[in-house]
């Protein structure tokens, strides 16, 4: 039952979904449907606590100092692209979780639980002279999960928010930072 809702949010969305496609796709009859499940909401709820545990799960394996907290950071990043990829489950709850965040019933959203894991291991990547240092470890986890798994962060909370975002983003793709005393112009 919950593999036949994946499939049609994965696919539809929440709101292109309908208990009647979950039902179709089942072949159950709607008693038998509305004994596990009261509404499509409940379904939703029960995908995104299911593998968004999972998804989260995964995240949280990163870890390592040195050189070695790029190739972790790597593996995960390239594991949850293949997790995705592969389960149709964990693409339903991260569709979900973007698109319906008031039915994550976690305190911080299941985008969040996956970037929280890869900024610290941007952070130790930095720390073991891995690249992208001094960009902001948050900008990079977010960036990583936008590129790999086609998941916007959530919106903006105001226009400041969005204008840290950008200049967060800006600085961990614009290429090396520049010392402040060697990259001011010469005067004359």
């Amino acid at each position: 039952m919950l593999d036949a809702a994946a499939e049609e949010f994965a696919a539809h969305g929440y709101m292109g979904t309908t208990l009647l496609d979950v039902i179709q796709h089942t072949g159950m009859t709607k008693g038998a449907l509305y004994g596990h499940f009261s509404s499509k909401e409940d379904l939703a709820v029960a995908l995104i606590e299911e593998a968004g545990a999972e998804l989260s799960a995964r995240a949280a394996r990163t870890g390592g100092s040195g050189t070695a907290a790029v190739r972790t950071l790597r593996e995960t990043v390239l594991g949850l692209a293949r997790h995705l990829r592969q389960d149709r489950r964990a693409r339903s709850a991260l569709r979900l979780a973007v698109e319906t965040p008031h039915l994550d019933r976690h305190d911080i959203g299941l985008v969040q639980r996956i970037c929280l894991p890869l900024t610290r291991a941007v952070t130790q990547a930095q720390a073991g002279d891995g690249g992208m240092g001094g960009y902001p470890p948050e900008a990079v986890a977010r960036l990583l999960v936008s590129a790999f798994f086609g998941v916007p962060h959530p919106v903006p909370h105001d226009d400041a928010d969005a204008g840290r975002r950008f200049d967060d983003l800006w600085a961990a793709v614009s290429g090396p930072q520049k010392d402040e005393h060697t990259s001011s112009r010469r005067e004359p």
